[in-house]
């Protein structure tokens, strides 16, 4: 099993890696080169988004933002192009075969993008969006998801307290309304149950899960429910969460608790938490379930290691069952399929 990591490692320090599992290792193998065939190194690269031979990240700064793409042949992958984007602090992205397009979220500036994706780097941009509120306050897109067709684009807007809809008509992203939160929720991943209709939004402020009917022409909330422990009263940011294929049972991340909540995921789609267990580090900024779902992995950002533990697949519970690759402030995680 290989994964991906990146996070804001910078400098020396490639913030993107590849690294094989096998046999109990965690051997980094992957060597990135640029155009120019000299060894490339993307800074502060706190999200990706990886599709069959194609990778994309990202350089997170204050001002202005850069996407950057590479292709793969043998472990080996080349830097076709970075492209510099208006909108500060670029957090997340996500790459849409159908429509060959990247869309992503600006948490510092509150803008949504699309850009075209060609064979050898990037092309036009299509879209550039503000999502707008009070302007006496801030506004902070986070994450950006679309639907199975690539019709739909669902973004959670930490700041405003909403998430914004947008349908996708060749490439372009065309506003279509959003649903507004409770003030102080704070909204920042989504993930979408397509079989049910249902979204399911973590927050960061608020520290719930909160579940969302979108079948119907009018979104409605049907159900809330934390995150945290029950006797825990400190301070603590939900980051991200993910789905078992099978839909059996959902985690969501608590950074400042330091704990992985664990549901268990009714017929209905509704959530019933079963444990809330430790996630072997320190601020887990993000989750992923790994092989057949057979291990979870953990981005501990201020511990500086990603921890991959073992599942079990009948209880959904998280095993001791513990191994651990060291990694610069790491931000994201995902299998190489």
């Amino acid at each position: 099993m290989k994964v991906f990591i990146s996070g804001y490692g910078g400098g020396d320090t490639n913030s993107i890696g590849l690294y094989d599992l096998g046999n109990g290792g965690n051997e980094r193998i992957l060597l990135w080169k640029s155009n120019d065939d000299k060894d490339s190194n993307i800074e502060a690269s706190s999200f990706l988004s990886i599709h069959e031979n194609l990778l994309f990240g990202i350089t997170e700064k204050q001002e202005g933002s850069s996407v950057h793409m590479f292709s793969t042949q043998d472990n080996t992958y080349q830097l076709l192009e970075s492209s510099e984007l208006k909108g500060d602090m670029l957090c997340h992205i996500s790459y849409l075969p159908k429509n060959k397009i990247l869309v992503g979220g600006c948490y510092g500036s509150g803008d949504v993008f699309s850009i075209e994706v060609g064979k050898d780097g990037f092309g036009k941009l299509l879209s550039h969006l503000t999502q707008k509120g009070d302007v006496q306050r801030q506004t902070r897109a986070h994450c950006v998801v679309s639907d199975q067709q690539e019709r739909r684009l669902y973004s959670a807007n930490i700041a405003l307290d909403r998430v914004y809809f947008y349908n996708i008509c060749k490439g372009n992203l065309i506003e279509d309304g959003y649903l507004q939160l409770d003030k102080g929720e704070g909204p920042r991943h989504i993930i979408l149950y397509p079989e049910l209709d249902l979204m399911y939004i973590i927050t960061e402020y608020s520290n719930k899960i909160i579940i969302v009917d979108i079948g119907k022409e009018k979104s409605r909330i049907v159900q809330k429910i934390s995150t945290l422990p029950k006797a825990f009263n400190g301070e603590s940011y939900c980051s991200t969460l993910c789905i078992t294929k099978d839909r059996r049972f959902l985690y969501g991340a608590n950074r400042g608790a330091n704990t992985i909540g664990v549901f268990k995921v009714g017929e209905d789609g509704l959530l019933e938490m079963i444990g809330n267990q430790e996630c072997f580090g320190d601020w887990p900024r993000h989750i992923e379930l790994l092989g057949d779902d057979d291990y979870i992995a953990i981005a501990n950002q201020k511990s500086n290691e990603v921890a991959i533990a073992k599942r079990d697949k009948t209880t959904g519970l998280i095993t001791d069952e513990v191994y651990r690759i060291e990694f610069p402030s790491p931000s994201f995680v995902q299998e190489k399929v």
